[in-house]
């Protein structure tokens, strides 16, 4: 019996061992398929990195034009009608993004839809500086350089210099206009060097509908930086 006994106890010894064995192989064999994944997602990496990249690229493309489109415009100052605040080349920031004309406001207005210098040429985007509203009534002083707004005279410490000239084709000296519904009147804030509302053959009062934004940011030249 006891010799019978010492041979199932070995018997018995056995299966644990091979319980052990097998333990130690499926632990090896799942590091083993760990370590294959890690490889298979290493590899894969590259790839998506790329897509990851491309999908972001797209999207930022969406983003500006959206913002461009809806929000946000560049323009780039054309000639020298705004100087001293804007000069020739000046890169500002123009918004309409819930925007009113208000007086004082410097607006990009789309001038292709205006008709300059009695021609049938159109020109390009031009910027100047909304001086009254619709209902105002403004009066120019030529020969003082003073401008009058609802009948008090405005004070422009923007402007380069007082008014000198007058043109044909402008405005009266001294005589009342009352600005249409729907429009602004505008001007250059080199008043001796600017086409604008004074024109009222060629340029006139501007509909409200051909205003682009406000600028509201000269962005460049960097060392130029201001907010308007």
């Amino acid at each position: 019996m006891k010799e019978f006994n010492e041979e199932s106890e070995k018997r018995e010894e056995i299966p644990a061992e091979d319980n052990e064995f097998a333990a130690e192989s499926l632990t090896a064999e799942k590091k083993n398929s760990e370590t294959d994944n890690e490889s298979t997602e290493e590899v894969g990496k590259p790839f998506s990195n790329v897509l990851s990249w491309t999908t972001w690229f797209v999207y930022s493309i969406i983003a500006v034009l959206v913002l461009n489109l809806f929000f946000f415009r560049s323009i780039t100052v054309s000639g020298n009608s705004m100087n001293n605040t804007l000069m020739n080349k000046d890169k500002v920031i123009a918004t309409n993004f819930m925007y009113t004309p208000d007086y004082g406001d410097i607006v990009v207005v789309e001038a292709d839809k205006l008709r300059l210098q009695g021609t049938n040429i159109y020109g390009e985007t031009i910027i100047k500086r909304v001086i009254a509203k619709e209902g105002d009534t403004i009066r120019i002083d030529f020969d003082n350089g003073i401008v009058y707004l609802n009948g008090e005279a405005l004070k422009e410490d923007y402007i380069k210099e007082p008014i000198r000239d007058h043109y044909m084709g402008w405005i009266e000296s001294n005589k009342d206009y009352i600005v249409p519904e729907h429009c602004v009147f505008v001007m250059g804030d080199n008043r001796n060097n600017s086409n604008d509302s004074r024109n009222i053959e060629d340029v006139g009062c501007i509909d409200t509908n051909y205003i682009m934004g406000k600028a509201f940011v000269r962005y460049a030249p960097f060392s130029s930086f201001k907010w308007l």
